[in-house]
């Protein structure tokens, strides 16, 4: 795991022509080259590099599967929300 001040550096080098992703992943030990043109579309995307690890950046959705609900688990309140949000989501696709 790199630092935000290693990314930095390295991402410099990418992006000042210097050296190429293939170079930079072999003198640094990143394994794949595409984690620097990862890093560079984040930056372009969003000004800076974001710590996309744990808690979500607001303004950027997380992929992944959603969370498994247990109806048998909610509270009345939490039921009576759930059941509408399905309900919307039928009207939206309807």
């Amino acid at each position: 795991m790199y630092t935000f001040e290693e990314k930095e550096k390295i991402l410099e080098l990418y992006l000042s022509w210097a050296k190429t992703s293939k170079e930079l992943a072999r003198e640094y030990d990143l394994g794949n080259p595409k984690k620097i043109r990862k890093w560079r579309d984040m930056k372009l995307k969003h000004g800076r590099l974001i710590d996309q690890r744990g808690k979500s950046v607001k303004g950027i959705t997380m992929k992944g599967r959603p969370k498994f609900v247990r109806i048998e688990d909610m509270n009345k309140e939490e039921l009576i929300k759930h059941i509408r949000m399905i309900e919307d989501i039928k009207k939206a696709m309807a």
